[in-house]
């Protein structure tokens, strides 16, 4: 395919920039890709949890976190810490029953939950000492009442008598 006069010097010359240019394309081409997918992949650890998930920052523990929020809040001791891991364990497997209980409708489970959350709050309210019993009332109340500011439930206020 050379034409009469060409070098054939001028034509290995051409080839290798030509490869070479190639090769600096695909390099860059895949640069670009590799760098345009990097921030999908990225999370901001800063971000804000999904709505509808509790964080201490948040009012409350979150998943998860229980004993962790307690521990910071009440100055658990190390038997207490135990304590609340088996409490807490126990009432994740009784939820996750009743979660997957195809029998009962998502109206009829809900006061299940309540009454398993229940029931879990008074275990671990009964192996704190009554500093600690008090302090982790107020963080109920207070639970409850950002739980009710947010619309997710929780008892009503009481009545406040009309003057």
């Amino acid at each position: 395919m050379m034409q009469e006069g060409e070098n054939p010097m001028n034509m290995t010359m051409f080839r290798k920039m030509f490869r070479s240019s190639m090769v600096r394309v695909a390099i860059v081409a895949i640069g670009v890709t590799v760098l345009s997918a990097l921030p999908g992949m990225a999370q901001d650890p800063s971000a804000p949890p999904p709505q509808g998930q509790a964080g201490p920052e948040r009012g409350g523990p979150g998943r998860g976190n229980q004993v962790e929020f307690l521990t910071k809040k009440l100055n658990l001791t190390p038997d207490q810490v135990t304590q609340v891991k088996a409490i807490d364990a126990d009432t994740m497997k009784q939820m996750m029953a009743l979660r997957s209980d195809t029998s009962l409708t998502p109206d009829e489970k809900k006061p299940k939950m309540m009454d398993i959350h229940k029931a879990s709050q008074d275990k671990i309210r009964a192996l704190l000492t009554p500093d600690q019993q008090t302090k982790f009332d107020a963080l109920q109340t207070e639970m409850r009442g950002r739980m009710r500011d947010r619309g997710q439930g929780g008892p009503p206020p009481p009545a406040t008598p009309q003057l």
